[in-house]
């Protein structure tokens, strides 16, 4: 099937939507999936809603990556299994450095399964083709104002991983000593190997054993690495766990 263009839309951001009304422009939406009774019915799903409307649809990773360019979606619906071809490919295939519409994944994959990988890289959003209709119009309602959509059952586990992870670094800084601990809050303020040497009173050399030891410890394998684990998890010195 070719890349069919449904509508002309009006390109203004899509922060300027609300939630419907005779103000609200409609939130365009094209549609990526390789079965036409599938994007016959989200079809209907999405024109039902007053603030959207479907600008076209992709069965191949190269018409979908087509219809971005030509139709400039406000948010793109991708199915995971495209014939032979897979919707990770097309996530992996777009640009780090040009700005993307957000990519909502909609998949019969159980999100335990594919959540992860499909998120980390770049998807905005991930839920099943059992979900509910009413929680597909808010999912790409979220998506396109710039939000991460995640079912509730998804939404749970993250929060427990990251509570997990929270349990387990505090155990690992536990196993460092002082001078390493300080070393690391330091590197959390983003100051320099200099700097922090002035600050510690000890030698540049000193330093830079210290941040060796962290990485072996840590389990990390650069300094660049370090860092950003030192911005994310360090405490500044004199705050309280």
């Amino acid at each position: 099937m070719t890349v069919e263009s449904l509508s002309v839309i009006d390109r203004r951001p899509a922060s300027e939507y609300t939630d419907g009304g005779a103000h609200a422009r409609s939130l365009a939406v094209l549609i990526v999936d390789d079965h036409e009774v599938v994007r016959i019915g989200l079809r209907g799903l999405i024109m039902a809603e007053a603030d959207m409307t479907v600008c076209g649809e992709a069965s191949t990773i190269a018409e979908a990556r087509a219809a971005i360019e030509r139709l400039n979606p406000d948010v793109v619906l991708l199915d995971l299994t495209l014939g032979e071809e897979s919707g990770f490919s097309l996530l992996r295939s777009l640009e780090k450095d040009r700005k993307w519409p957000p990519i909502l994944v909609l998949s019969m994959f159980d999100e335990s399964l594919y959540s992860d990988d499909a998120l980390s890289l770049g998807a905005s959003g991930y839920m099943m083709k059992d979900a509910p209709p009413e929680e597909l119009a808010r999912a790409i309602r979220a998506v396109a104002a710039g939000g991460v959509y995640l079912s509730e059952r998804l939404s749970q586990r993250v929060v427990r991983r990251i509570v997990n992870a929270g349990e387990q670094a505090t155990t690992i800084h536990a196993m460092l000593t002082a001078r390493e601990q300080e070393v690391l809050e330091l590197l959390g303020m983003a100051l320099s190997t200099r700097e922090i040497a002035a600050r510690m009173g000890t030698a540049v050399k000193t330093v830079d054993s210290h941040k060796r030891n962290l990485c072996e410890k840590l389990g990390l394998d650069s300094a660049a690495a370090l860092l950003r684990y030192a911005v994310v998890n360090a405490r500044p010195p004199g705050s309280t766990p």
